[in-house]
């Protein structure tokens, strides 16, 4: 188990014991409570006729309610409750003793509420009334038995009365099982939870302490939908990245290994027969050696061209151009140019020359004897365009985003003169993101591959043509 699911129970035991424990103990006491007021004010039925009998009782002897207070002293006494007398309308009449100096009001639904002369004091009890009959045996009075007050009840000693001792024990004895199951439920959602949100955490610093010793990156499990979650979809993406950024370097060493080890053999070659006297430095023998180093000075300038692209150390220099213009100039006769007129650009013409000629020179490669590449200049909604088309043999819809990688070619055959080395695409979307444009390709339907790629019109031109919109 991890220090921070330590740490997650921890807190979590905490906060469950404060919480139950404090809850606890005011449900105690205001069970006590409770109970005690139960037990001390349930005066059995004996009880109401009594007091029913003996007021019933004065009102037949003496015809009225003079001198009642004593007959309510007596019985409240032995009760040991208070009372209020009411006529039928619920009109006082008399009350205990404690309730004499207090105001007592009585509402139609029974309530009775007493406002004592201590500030703040005020009672209110929902109780049945008793009707007192006169000698005729109709309605003449009616009795509110009320519980003790309640001062008298909070310090009254419940401890030598058996039935409330056994009461409040077996209160206690449920509380604390109910307390006892909630303490045990609430540790064991905490168990679940903090182990829940640390189980990914703990599968993410295993994924990357692996990629730190070396390893390839795996993925980790993901469920629900939280920012953890997130985190893991995020680390999953990120390995995938890894392992396809650590897959193309191998193959970039491979292939720049490939590329430089073809060239290098045929100079060792050449230049070996020529020392051992079984060729002649004629001058086709000199073209064949030179071949080979230009071969070789292009490719380390375009792996140094990309390079400085990549890292975002290559500067343009940018100049207002003629995009239409400048691309017939660059294309020649080579290919066939339609473009529009006045089509102002702000590129590296420098670059610009280079982008164009290795779309053109790809173009070319792979297009049959007899046809003509079209390359057409246009503008658009987003800013020029500058599209490449070729009769060759297509590419697949499967390789259309992969071609611009580095050493990436769809003849995997290596052949100098179907593929070159593959640098030259890669070089192509560096620079045209540079410019802020972008490049993508196209097979066309019936055969044919087209290359296209954006450049950003000119600033003074883009309002206008917004305008104009």
């Amino acid at each position: 188990m991890t220090r921070l699911r330590w740490k997650l129970l921890a807190a979590m035991v905490a906060l469950v014991v404060v919480t139950i424990g404090i809850t606890g103990l005011s449900a105690r006491r205001v069970t006590h409570e409770q109970v005690r007021r139960l037990l001390i004010t349930q005066l059995p039925p004996p009880a109401f006729d009594e007091a029913t009998r003996a007021l019933e009782d004065h009102l037949r002897s003496v015809g009225g309610w003079t001198g009642v207070a004593q007959v309510i002293d007596r019985v409240t006494a032995a009760l040991r409750c208070r009372l209020v007398l009411t006529t039928p309308d619920r009109q006082p009449i008399d009350a205990s003793a404690e309730l004499r100096g207090a105001s007592v009001t009585v509402d139609g639904d029974d309530w009775v509420t007493t406002h004592g002369d201590r500030p703040g004091q005020r009672v209110r009890f929902r109780v049945a009334p008793l009707v007192i009959h006169d000698a005729a045996g109709r309605p003449a009075a009616h009795a509110y038995v009320l519980p003790p007050d309640l001062d008298e009840l909070a310090d009254r000693d419940d401890r030598d009365d058996p039935v409330a001792q056994r009461e409040i024990a077996a209160v206690d004895r449920r509380l604390i099982a109910i307390f006892a199951i909630a303490t045990l439920a609430a540790l064991v959602l905490t168990v679940v939870v903090s182990r829940h949100i640390t189980r990914p955490i703990e599968q993410l610093t295993a994924a990357v302490q692996d990629i730190a010793r070396g390893k390839p990156p795996e993925h980790v499990q993901v469920s629900g939908r939280d920012e953890i979650a997130q985190l893991a979809t995020s680390f999953n993406a990120m390995a995938d990245a890894v392992t396809a950024h650590e897959a193309l370097r191998r193959r970039m060493v491979g292939d720049v290994a490939h590329e430089l080890r073809t060239p290098l053999t045929n100079l060792r070659c050449e230049l070996e027969a020529i020392q051992d006297g079984l060729a002649t430095p004629d001058a086709a023998r000199v073209g064949s050696i030179h071949e080979e180093v230009l071969h070789l000075q292009r490719l380390v300038e375009d792996l140094q061209d990309l390079a400085v692209a990549e890292a975002g150390a290559l500067q343009l220099r940018l100049e207002r151009i003629d995009l239409g213009a400048w691309v017939a100039r660059i294309v020649g006769a080579q290919a066939e140019v339609t473009s529009e007129d006045g089509i102002m650009v702000d590129a590296d013409p420098t670059r610009l020359r280079q982008i164009v000629g290795n779309i053109l020179a790809n173009a070319v490669r792979h297009t049959p004897a007899g046809e003509r590449v079209r390359v057409r200049v246009a503008r658009e909604a987003a800013g020029a365009t500058v599209s490449v088309i070729d009769r060759g043999p297509g590419i697949p819809a499967s390789d259309l985003e992969r071609i611009f990688q580095r050493f990436y070619r769809v003849d995997e055959s290596r052949g100098r003169d179907r593929g070159g080395a593959g640098l030259g695409l890669a070089i192509v979307r560096r620079l045209v993101e540079l410019h802020g444009g972008r490049v993508w390709a196209e097979s066309v339907e019936g055969g044919g591959a087209t290359f296209t790629f954006t450049v950003p019109l000119a600033a003074s031109q883009a309002l206008h043509t917004a305008s104009l919109r």
